[in-house]
């Protein structure tokens, strides 16, 4: 798998394979992962958790449209579609009517292997954190079900009431639980806006 490093205003290709090796060579102190998409493959469970929590008030959530908002934190992604139906939506009871699916289905959640594969060669050698718009409770649930959760010191979410991606407070607050400079941290990401925030 290829990813891109952004560093000091430019940006190249870096194979899985070699992001360890990236690591020792950048002088890097931290590093902080992104929950979903990043540590572990969950967009099916999230989306059936949402389409659960709509169909529950009465109306439907299409595949296409939740795919354009990947990235999205809950509340945005409801108030969201709340904006585009014909009538009310609870969103706070939408919301955690999703999170209570997410957990019930993390038999759906699968490890992403090339970046797990990375979080165990780096245990015990670097602090890291996870970084998610995902609230902590959705974030543990995911980590648990792929044996990750021991790794990390610390885990900043949304749940901490820091503004969701891209702004950069879940990762500057992360960066800071791990006692590292955010130039000497670096950050794994999927979407637009956790790079963004990174």
């Amino acid at each position: 798998m290829n990813s891109i490093l952004f560093s000091g205003g430019s940006k190249r290709h870096v194979a899985s394979s070699k992001w360890y090796s990236e690591i020792i060579a950048g002088k890097y102190n931290a590093v902080i992962f992104d929950c979903d998409g990043t540590l572990v493959e969950s967009g099916e469970a999230h989306f059936k958790s949402f389409r659960t929590a709509v169909r529950a008030q009465g109306y439907d959530l299409e595949r296409d449209w939740y795919d354009q908002r990947n990235g999205f934190d809950r509340l945005s992604l409801l108030s969201a579609f709340s904006g585009e139906i014909s009538g009310p939506l609870d969103i706070s009871l939408a919301a955690q009517q999703s999170i209570e699916a997410f957990i019930s289905a993390t038999t759906a959640i699968s490890p992403i292997a090339e970046t797990g594969k990375l979080v165990r060669t780096l245990a015990g050698t670097y602090p890291m954190a996870v970084g998610t718009n995902a609230e902590i409770e959705v974030a543990t649930a995911s980590l648990l079900a792929v044996g990750l959760s021991n790794y990390f010191t610390s885990i900043v979410s949304i749940s901490d009431g820091y503004p969701a991606k891209p702004a950069p407070d879940i990762f500057s607050h992360a960066a800071q639980r791990l006692g590292a400079s955010s130039a000497r941290t670096l950050v794994f990401e999927d979407s637009p806006e956790g790079v963004s925030a990174g």
